[in-house]
């Protein structure tokens, strides 16, 4: 059946332990990207366009690397997972909390690829990969690992909610996806909401009475402002008049 024959064709091209490695060139490439990114940092701080450029070209390679492999529940099979591992900590000289962050948000990457446009292709590189992100919105590290747990279309209103009354925890479905898990963590304890309410009821009667008392001013300027100009008109016709 042909339904068999893709799958199949699909497995074919899937990376396993034996033959998976990282290529010299894309270690090479993360190497200089992270150099370049402590000197951006170092020389200013304000370059933060420039270092998301050239961590988001680190990724691509760390990403397109591992694009082929076949996923255990959602997560690069163990034997992947330490080779990829020691090329990033021992070949380009990361430290393990940057060797971290690269595999986890690869790894959430390809899954992210997947499901939002679709089979990778065979020939898939760096740059494909960083332009496929793009089209996400994603061209930053924290860009990329917000979208991974689903926190990328959030509004500063929604984050705000729920670090003051809290949300659901997160849990790993049978692909390694992030879902709603079943536990509700509170933000503020039950007596600091209390307090919160009661301080944000205060400053919203604070805030509406600004304003009014702010359009009550303007709207007597602008009367006092009219009153000028035809006190101006009446005294031109007067002497007109005269």
């Amino acid at each position: 059946m042909p339904t068999t024959q893709t799958s199949a064709k699909k497995d074919e091209q899937m990376t396993n332990a034996k033959q998976f490695m990282v290529s010299d060139n894309s270690i090479n490439v993360v190497y200089q990207a992270e150099q370049e990114i402590g000197t951006l940092k170092g020389q200013n701080r304000d370059n933060n366009d420039a270092a998301n450029d050239q961590k988001m070209t680190a990724y691509g390679e760390v990403i397109a690397s591992i694009a082929h492999v076949k996923l255990v529940k959602g997560n690069l099979p163990r034997a992947i997972s330490k080779t990829l591992r020691a090329a990033l900590l021992e070949e380009a000289g990361l430290k393990e909390a940057t060797v971290k962050r690269y595999v986890e948000n690869s790894v959430g990457a390809v899954r992210m690829i997947k499901e939002k446009i679709g089979e990778i292709p065979s020939q898939y590189t760096g740059a494909a990969v960083v332009a496929d992100l793009a089209v996400m919105d994603i061209d930053s590290e924290n860009k990329l690992a917000k979208a991974i747990k689903g926190e990328g279309e959030k509004s500063k209103a929604a984050m705000l909610a729920e670090k003051v009354v809290g949300k659901f925890s997160n849990r790993k479905d049978e692909n390694g996806k992030l879902v709603q898990g079943d536990v509700f963590r509170d933000g503020l304890d039950d007596e600091e909401l209390d307090e919160f309410q009661n301080v944000m009821r205060e400053l919203m009667a604070a805030r509406k009475a600004y304003r009014d008392s702010d359009a009550a001013k303007a709207a007597e300027k602008a009367a006092e402002s009219e009153n000028n100009t035809v006190d101006a008109v009446v005294d031109e016709m007067l002497e007109a008049l005269a």
